[in-house]
């Protein structure tokens, strides 16, 4: 019985870590596709990666919920953003937290400005999917 369990258990051990990878992989893919959006306008891609109750709170302190943000993705002149640093881990099995620093340039009124500002993001895992339910942006600075 004993010659049985230490497999078994490196089994589950080795079968877990390859999860979390796998989940971090996924989150790190489903960030980029988010800040992609903003890029392209991709409603659609923004849609399916914000859960029903999503909720942002705003640089300025605003809460705003998955319908206020597509729509005012179109409205929005992002031209570029860069990962300037990313943390992401699993808090559990089914709940991610990102943290992340990034550079952006966009043109407001005709003039181009950049900017800096860092973020977390809350993903829920949901029927084998992850979602994110919740974020928190501060800017650090526009010039």
């Amino acid at each position: 019985m004993k010659k049985l369990f230490i497999p078994i258990l490196l089994t589950a051990i080795f079968e877990n870590a390859f999860c979390q990878n796998t989940d971090i992989e996924e989150l790190t893919k489903l960030n980029q596709k988010w800040l992609n959006t903003y890029l392209t306008k991709d409603t659609t891609t923004l849609s399916r990666i914000f859960s029903d109750d999503f909720v942002l709170i705003s640089p300025t302190g605003s809460k705003m919920t998955k319908h206020d943000i597509i729509s005012r993705l179109n409205k929005q002149e992002t031209t570029a953003i860069n990962i300037d640093s990313i943390n992401v881990r699993l808090l559990t099995s089914d709940v991610g937290l990102i943290t992340a620093y990034i550079t952006f340039a966009l043109k407001e009124n005709g003039k181009d400005m950049t900017g800096q500002n860092c973020y977390q993001d809350v993903y829920v895992k949901r029927k084998d999917r992850w979602y994110a339910v919740a974020a928190h942006v501060t800017l650090l600075g526009m010039k």
